[in-house]
């Protein structure tokens, strides 16, 4: 019989009329629970929204877990940024976020160095990864195949002892520079390990010899990333990297092995550090209780990463050769110690950061006696030839001064503190843009003293920090502080652990020698004097070398 027929008969009408029924006090019923549950959670009085600053190389699973815990949280709303430590840390001071997951502690030290005491100088660590050496998978399959022997994670034919602390490596380790990067500190405390391992008596030498073998290929990359490892064929090299990089890699079809170091090295420990003391406190605690939880876990292995505890990322594939075993990560040296590896570092790698002021007084606009120059045009000639001959992990910043250049204040910023390296080409140009102010007069005192602060709230390990001052006159702003007032401040703000000289370079004749010399003194610097600018570049090369030595073994 059809169905319409049997829908048709008389008898079937009480069940479907049934069903219908029940269909609708079930429906009912369910409406009345939503409204009644609905009635008990109480309404939102204010929603929060919860800023959290991360590292790219967490960003996505904390964004996944920010998601989750919104869709429960029914009044906070999360919202992730992916951002640089090193920009994190210089907008500290204008701008916080309610919580910041750097990379590594080291970040947080340091912004406590540089004058943010709301950021804690330890967090709670939520994920980590080990510092390994990464090598294209053909190199690591060409150097086994030389010694015929391949013993995962530990080959004898390309293990650090050979790669990072042999005299003659059968090819160059590529190391992120260890002032600005976690990961080259890491590679820093295995150094030192790989010295005591070979002679105990003379770590220290060992270590600096390794150091210096490796400087020329310090790298300092633009974000907290090392570069790739290059495989065989032109610029073959091996990078000391992270297990997350090269399952990253591997994920984007770069064939990478990791070769890990002889003892566990400090690695990336992503600390969360709480900021705010506002209404978002109770979120941010909550964000932070998420990430920790099994969801938070799946989330931060599934891209990579490990455990705070060192359980292993999710889906090894085995020819990264990377470790499936818990690898427990290694806390942080002090920061005592840490500082005094960094300065052993900065011993035998002269890089500096550097603040290289520059007057653009309408004196500026002067001849120079047999040319046709201006001292203005001859120096920063002179400038640009120095920073093209820098070595690209220091870092420079880039001021123009004379009076009320920015609203009362009498010095400009031209270019950020930064690694020169990425921003050459950009620094150089800048300094081709920079112009004199006509009726311009000399605010020394006041930017000297501004650039002064600057330095030493930003002061960084493992740097030869400075602060350059190029003038052709002597302080004339009549509103400003005086040399006494100057003076006073300035001692007050010389650590002698941490020093910042000043190193003045006076061009022309009207220069007062001795009022320079009494201000660079106070900080341990020195002043040279040129009547051509042309003499500029050998002055600074000479005092980058006369300040490069660093405490505890001299100081000037």
């Amino acid at each position: 019989m059809a169905d319409g027929d049997l829908r048709a008969r008389p008898e079937f009408w009480p069940v479907v009329l049934l069903s219908v029924a029940l269909v609708a006090v079930l429906g009912g019923w369910g409406s009345a629970a939503y409204l009644e549950r609905t009635r008990r959670e109480p309404p939102c009085a204010e929603r929060t929204t919860l800023r959290v600053v991360t590292a790219p190389s967490i960003a996505e699973p904390a964004r996944r877990i920010a998601g989750r815990l919104a869709a429960r949280e029914r009044c906070l709303d999360v919202l992730v940024e992916a951002r640089e430590s090193a920009d994190v840390l210089r907008d500290l001071a204008r701008t916080a976020p309610d919580a910041w997951l750097p990379e590594s502690t080291l970040w947080l030290r340091r912004a406590r160095a540089a004058g943010a005491f709301q950021v804690p100088a330890e967090g709670v660590s939520v994920a980590s990864t080990p510092v390994v050496l990464a090598l294209d998978a053909r190199t690591a399959a060409r150097l086994a195949g030389q010694r015929r022997a391949v013993r995962s994670g530990a080959d004898r034919a390309f293990g650090w002892r050979v790669l990072v602390a042999g005299r003659k490596p059968p090819l160059p380790v590529v190391l992120p520079d260890p002032a600005t990067s976690p990961v080259g500190f890491g590679a820093l405390v295995g150094i030192r390990g790989l010295a005591r391992a070979s002679d105990p008596d003379t770590t220290a030498a060992g270590a600096a010899a390794i150091m210096r073998r490796l400087a020329p290929r310090t790298v300092s990359p633009p974000g907290e990333s090392p570069p790739p490892p290059a495989g065989p064929g032109t610029g073959e090299s091996a990078v000391v990297s992270t297990e997350q990089r090269v399952l990253l890699g591997a994920a984007a079809g770069r064939r990478q092995v990791a070769v890990y170091p002889p003892a566990t090295v400090p690695g990336p420990d992503y600390p969360y550090a709480v900021l705010t003391t506002g209404p978002g406190r109770a979120g941010a605690t909550a964000f932070l209780r998420a990430l920790l939880a099994a969801e938070g876990a799946a989330a931060v292995t599934g891209h990579g990463l490990r455990t705070p505890l060192g359980a292993p990322p999710a889906g090894v594939p085995a020819d990264t050769r990377v470790r499936t075993g818990v690898y427990p990560p290694r806390r942080m040296p002090a920061e005592a110690d840490a500082v005094a590896l960094l300065n052993a570092w900065g011993g035998v790698h002269l890089s500096a950061r550097m603040l290289a002021v520059f007057d653009v007084s309408g004196s500026m606009a002067a001849q120079v006696p047999g040319s046709t120059e201006t001292r203005l045009s001859a120096t920063v000639k002179a400038a640009q030839g120095g920073a093209r001959l820098l070595l690209g992990t220091s870092q420079i910043g880039i001021w123009a001064f004379a009076t009320d250049l920015d609203g009362d204040r009498d010095h400009r910023e031209v270019v950020p503190v930064g690694p020169v390296g990425p921003r050459r080409a950009e620094i150089v140009a800048e300094l081709g843009r920079m112009r004199v102010e006509p009726d311009g007069a000399t605010g020394l005192y006041d930017t000297t003293l501004a650039a002064y602060r600057d330095a030493t709230r930003n002061w960084t390990p493992g740097r030869i920090n400075m602060v350059l001052i190029l003038t052709d006159g002597k302080d004339d702003n009549a509103s400003g502080i005086t040399r006494a007032e100057l003076l006073r401040e300035l001692r007050g703000l010389v650590d002698r652990k941490r020093p910042v000289p000043i190193l003045f370079i006076g061009v022309g004749p009207e220069i007062d020698p001795a009022e320079l010399r009494e201000i660079a003194t106070a900080t341990g610097g020195r002043v040279a004097l040129t009547e051509r600018p042309s003499g500029i570049r050998q002055i600074f090369f000479t005092a980058l070398a006369e300040f490069s030595c660093l405490p505890p073994k001299c100081r000037r």
